[in-house]
């Protein structure tokens, strides 16, 4: 707009001053011919000021500045300490403010997600935006009227979600055209989630021996815990530990099981209760905690707790999502540990039972991990579909990806036009295990406001991701490790994916059978007999099937292979 403002200031210049030497040379002509030049010009400049004053400002981002502040009120399901959650958002909400005139206020909580929004529903007090909602809550607050069809917000103002989902977007529509949720972490990023992780100092100390199987790996903790009984201060050190974030359907995939279900030559799906790998499962991690080489506290353990564990250097080993033993191991070590070396860290291994064909510990799903939704208490949905829009893009997810540019703290460096690079710095320190991961999620927001950006390849270089530090893995000597170590553990698990409606009977069955199993498993491991945590599997399975655990595969298998035959 100021090439447009300037033009025309120069335009009325020459227009005025032809007029006054035509009004000087020939004094015959009508003495109103200068006058009417004069006012063409200055309505010509007024009224492209007018303009220019009228268009919205754009920022470096392409983000056109509105005049009026988005406010973008939004609870998430995803289950978080809300006074550290709060620490976090604080640097992106005032960048957003400040440079995009967006406030977007997020409140989370330290309780299941799914309770909250029941208890939400139920009293009617929620906001205008949620976001981590998982298919069976989007259509049990759908059915309620509670959410907007997005569907003409999108065609009106979301140009970039459809561009970005590309084919995809017509399988997020249901049969009637509607949309009810933008994705959330949608698209496959082959990388690790879930393994098991050893003190890697400590095993190299051992000899490094062999370890490929489950008995493997029990084998050669139950030794460490004999080398190091008790930490620095006396207190008993355990070979594995869980927090109250543990994936029990993941832990199985040790044993050739996907997403916790046997799947047979035909695609039929069996439930890890059902299956003898189930319970070889259940019987495992029942040693640990037989022989006292398990935290009593596993099922109980909130995550800060277990970190405390973990950095206090009290746990060996684990089986879990890979990030959780370098954020409580060696990035506190770095900090606090006197002397602390590069080889003082947690390392990511695979395991597989020997008659398993794979041990499938990550699976995918490329539709997404839940969706962002707009509920009838937004005054204004447009303008968060306008922002979800511009997060979609490659350069809307890098920002609330990677965090605040152009900072010391930085991770990256963006310049108007859309030219970026990443920060050298930064980038050597995560290489060499010194980057400060919490400090750069208070000082930059790395993904703090993750309300719709892809978890997948990013579409502009087919490269990059949302995560800044999944974006150098075979650049880094731990991230390459682990990569090589867990390139068979992870799969396409798209097809499985199945929605339970609210209208479906089997929908509370599904919710009995895992609350059950919930507390079942706990049971089970923490027995004080190997015939004791068979007698309470057997049990756990016995209860399940008179829920209608049968009817849950049947349904499952139905879908499965019904995905299947549309994928083909």
């Amino acid at each position: 707009m100021k090439f447009r403002k300037s033009t025309a200031i120069v335009l009325g210049s020459v227009l005025l001053t032809g007029g006054l030497l035509a009004g000087c040379s020939d004094n015959t002509k009508d003495t109103n011919t200068s006058d009417d030049t004069n006012s063409a010009a200055a309505n010509t400049q007024q009224n492209t000021e007018t303009d220019a004053a009228a268009a919205p400002k754009v920022n470096m981002f392409g983000w056109a500045v509105p005049e009026k502040t988005i406010t973008i009120d939004y609870y998430s399901a995803d289950k978080d300490n809300p006074d550290k959650a709060a620490k976090k958002l604080v640097a992106m909400h005032d960048y957003l403010l400040e440079n995009f005139n967006v406030d977007v206020k997020k409140t989370q909580y330290d309780v299941d997600g799914k309770e909250k929004l029941n208890l939400m529903l139920a009293s009617s007090d929620y906001p205008g935006v949620m976001s981590s909602i998982d298919s069976e809550s989007l259509d049990k607050w759908r059915s309620q009227g509670k959410l907007i069809d997005l569907a003409p917000l999108v065609d009106k103002y979301g140009p970039n979600i459809k561009k970005e989902l590309g084919a995809k977007y017509g399988s997020y529509l249901d049969k009637d055209g509607k949309l009810w949720g933008i994705p959330r972490g949608w698209g496959y990023l082959p990388i690790p989630d879930f393994s098991a992780h050893i003190r890697w100092d400590w095993y190299q100390a051992m000899g490094s021996p062999k370890i490929e199987t489950p008995d493997d790996y029990y084998n050669v903790l139950k030794q460490m815990v004999a080398e190091h009984p008790k930490n620095a201060q006396g207190e008993k050190t355990y070979a594995i530990s869980w927090n109250d974030q543990v994936g029990i359907n993941n832990v199985m995939g040790i044993w050739g099981l996907k997403d916790g279900y046997k799947d047979d030559a035909s695609h039929n799906l069996t439930h890890w209760l059902n299956t003898s790998e189930g319970l070889e499962a259940v019987k495992y991690y029942n040693r640990f905690f037989r022989e006292g080489l398990m935290d009593p506290d596993s099922f109980l353990n909130k995550f800060d707790d277990w970190k405390l564990k973990f950095s206090n250097e009290r746990i060996l080993g684990h089986i879990g999502t890979w990030w959780q033993s370098w954020n409580a191991g060696h990035e506190v070590w770095k900090t606090t540990m006197q002397g602390w070396t590069d080889e003082q860290r947690y390392v990511q291994i695979s395991l597989k039972a020997p008659e398993a064909e794979a041990a499938y510990l990550s699976p995918k799903d490329t539709t997404g991990w839940n969706y962002t939704v707009i509920t009838d208490k937004e005054e204004h949905p447009e303008d968060i579909i306008k922002f979800l829009d511009f997060e979609m893009t490659p350069i809307g997810t890098r920002l609330l990806g990677w965090g605040i540019p152009n900072t010391p703290d930085s991770v990256w460096n963006y310049e108007e036009g859309g030219k970026w690079s990443f920060n050298d710095k930064q980038k050597q320190e995560l290489f060499s295990g010194t980057l400060d991961f919490e400090k750069e999620d208070e000082v930059t927001g790395w993904n703090q406001i993750w309300l719709a950006h892809p978890q997948g390849l990013m579409s502009d270089d087919n490269k990059s991701t949302a995560w800044y530090d999944q974006n150098f893995n075979m650049e880094d000597k731990w991230k390459a490790l682990m990569n090589t170590n867990l390139k068979d553990t992870i799969y396409d698990n798209t097809a499985r994916r199945v929605v339970f409606s609210v209208d479906n009977p089997l929908t509370i069955v599904n919710q009995q059978i895992e609350d059950l199993i919930k507390t079942g498993f706990a049971k089970a491991v923490m027995s004080k007999s190997e015939q004791d945590a068979v007698n309470a599997f057997n049990d756990m399975r016995d209860k399940a099937e008179k829920l209608g655990l049968k009817d849950i595969e049947a349904f499952r298998t139905k879908e499965y292979q019904s995905n299947l035959a549309k994928m083909q």
